[in-house]
């Protein structure tokens, strides 16, 4: 249940972000919006943990990123 909840409070600016952009700008509102939101977690956890902020917060940004990339290079190698 834990993580349901997790998984979907994470999903709702990315979700909001795509209901309320035009569609040409869908694909990037959602990306920027998900880098953000990642950016603001990773702060909120390293901060909730008692570590410094920045490295946390570069770490998941980065990874997230790659991600993101790498899911959006096999769409496109699938033509999705």
């Amino acid at each position: 249940c834990a993580s349901a909840s997790a998984f979907s409070s994470g999903a709702v600016l990315p979700v909001l972000a795509a209901v309320l952009t035009p569609v040409s700008w869908v694909s990037w509102s959602v990306s920027l919006t998900s880098v953000v939101v990642l950016a603001i977690l990773g702060i909120v956890g390293a901060v909730a943990g008692g570590a410094a902020p920045l490295r946390p917060a570069l770490r998941v940004t980065f990874w997230g990123i790659v991600a993101m990339i790498v899911t959006g290079g096999i769409g496109h190698l699938f033509g999705v």
